[in-house]
């Protein structure tokens, strides 16, 4: 701006000491006009008796008069305010001390306060002044400051933990959720003061993904400890998702953090309380396992017979063990069929194959033993008895439903058994309980066919 009080003053010193509207005519005062009238601010000069001497058209639309009539008149006659208001005062100050200054000043037009910028200067015996109207840009600038005080007030009530990094990757905000979990000031942990409470043995993999997440302008998730500042260790779960400003400039990351302290710590009890309860089953299925076989021995029990039952409990465990791992959340369906039937049939002998689907518990436990009875009875009569002989288990989706198929090829010819045995009165009934139908049995000369369905687990 003082190059432009220079240009102004260098424009209008031609004037000499000449108050008249035709001075610059006299003086190179084409191009003095010019640059006058070129600007963007509006330009008033006054003389030492505070009679206007020149203005440009800016002045004018602001006064609401014709350039031509300023000219003579008194700054107290055309302006609302007279020399005991802001604007005199600023004129009779620069002209007594012959010092520059600016202020911003209220100015009525159309009946509406309009907030004006003066720079007012010394000028040939009186001032010169550039008068800029910066009402719309004062506004704007309130509604930004506003907004930015709203918006920091949400992010300072928020009880989410939350942060915002410059594009170097130091921290410029956090808010007091934030500070309270890691039991540091907010002053303390800015820029790259919060990098001293991650925990030495997690550092180096959080900078890693840190890294990695600002050389490719991505999102990441983070799980690491942070050393409270009373000593203990708190779990922080970290996400981060880049900002960029209009012109697509990336400006750094915005984030949040959630202490999950408490929450792995009840994990990690549920899963030592899950592992304890499996333990027990598993040690209670091989007594049972245990007892059925030494009723059988002594009370005249057939090797069949005690096959049969080993084979069922065994199902049983199988099942268990696939639900134990997803710590009975449901099982994946092909987790459940290679563990069901896989290790009673040679290599090369069992195909599975289906999209991956989820089912309940009690679902899977239904199949588990189905599947179970199924691959025995290959084992004993059907396509396992044989090494040409073939079994594919595979399985389709339709909406909520999974519907299963069990053929086996390439085996003994098959015929429909003349009476109901365990194996058929399980597929038959047994299923209907769990999984709403009974399977489907057909005895195909070129081996058996059973097909099920049963309801996905819900998402």
């Amino acid at each position: 701006m003082e190059k432009r009080n220079g240009r102004f003053r260098d424009a209008l010193a031609i004037k000499g000491r000449h108050h008249g509207g035709d001075s610059m005519g006299r003086l190179g005062g084409d191009r003095a006009r010019q640059i006058v009238e070129g600007l963007t601010d509006g330009f008033l000069s006054l003389d030492a008796d505070w009679r206007i001497t020149d203005c440009n058209n800016v002045i004018a639309g602001i006064l609401n008069r014709r350039r031509e009539d300023l000219p003579g008149q008194k700054l107290c006659d055309v302006f609302a305010a007279g020399m005991d208001s802001p604007l005199g005062a600023l004129v009779r100050r620069v002209a007594e001390t012959q010092a520059a200054a600016q202020a911003e000043v209220s100015y009525p037009q159309h009946g509406k306060e309009r907030l004006l910028h003066l720079q007012v200067f010394p000028l040939d015996g009186g001032v010169g002044a550039v008068w800029r109207d910066i009402t719309e840009t004062r506004a704007a600038e309130m509604q930004l400051a506003e907004s930015e005080a709203r918006h920091r007030e949400l992010a300072d009530g928020t009880p989410a933990a939350a942060w915002l990094t410059r594009p170097d990757g130091e921290l410029e905000f956090i808010n007091p959720a934030m500070a309270e979990s890691l039991g540091r000031s907010r002053e303390a942990l800015l820029a790259d003061g919060w990098l001293r409470a991650i925990d030495p043995n997690d550092r180096p993999s959080l900078l890693k993904a840190r890294a990695e997440a600002w050389a490719s302008h991505s999102a990441f998730n983070y799980e690491g400890r942070f050393r409270h500042a009373d000593g203990t260790l708190r779990i922080l779960e970290l996400y981060g998702r880049p900002r960029f400003d209009k012109s697509g400039a990336f400006r750094g990351y915005v984030g949040m953090a959630t202490d999950v302290t408490d929450r792995r710590e009840a994990e990690r009890r549920q899963k030592l309380l899950i592992d304890e309860l499996n333990h027990r089953v598993k040690n209670t299925l091989a007594t049972v396992q245990s007892m059925i076989r030494q009723t059988l021995r002594t009370g005249g029990g057939t090797k069949e017979m005690e096959h049969l039952l080993t084979e069922r409990l065994q199902a049983l465990s199988a099942a268990h063990d696939v639900l134990s791992r997803e710590n009975w959340d449901g099982a994946d369906l092909a987790d459940i069929a290679n563990a069901s039937v896989k290790p009673l049939a040679e290599a090369g002998q069992m195909t599975i194959e289906g999209p991956g689907v989820r089912v309940a518990p009690n679902v899977a436990i239904a199949l588990s033993m189905a599947l179970r009875e199924l691959a025995a009875n290959a084992l004993k009569h059907g396509a396992l008895s044989t090494p040409t002989g073939l079994v594919k288990l595979s399985w389709t989706t339709t909406g909520r439903t999974v519907a299963l198929e069990w053929r086996e090829s390439k085996g003994p010819a098959v015929t429909a058994p003349d009476q109901e045995g365990f194996g058929s009165r399980l597929l038959r009934r047994g299923l209907a309980g769990e999984l709403g139908q009974a399977a489907e049995l057909i005895y195909a000369p070129d081996g058996l066919v059973c097909r099920m369905r049963a309801p996905l687990a819900d998402c």
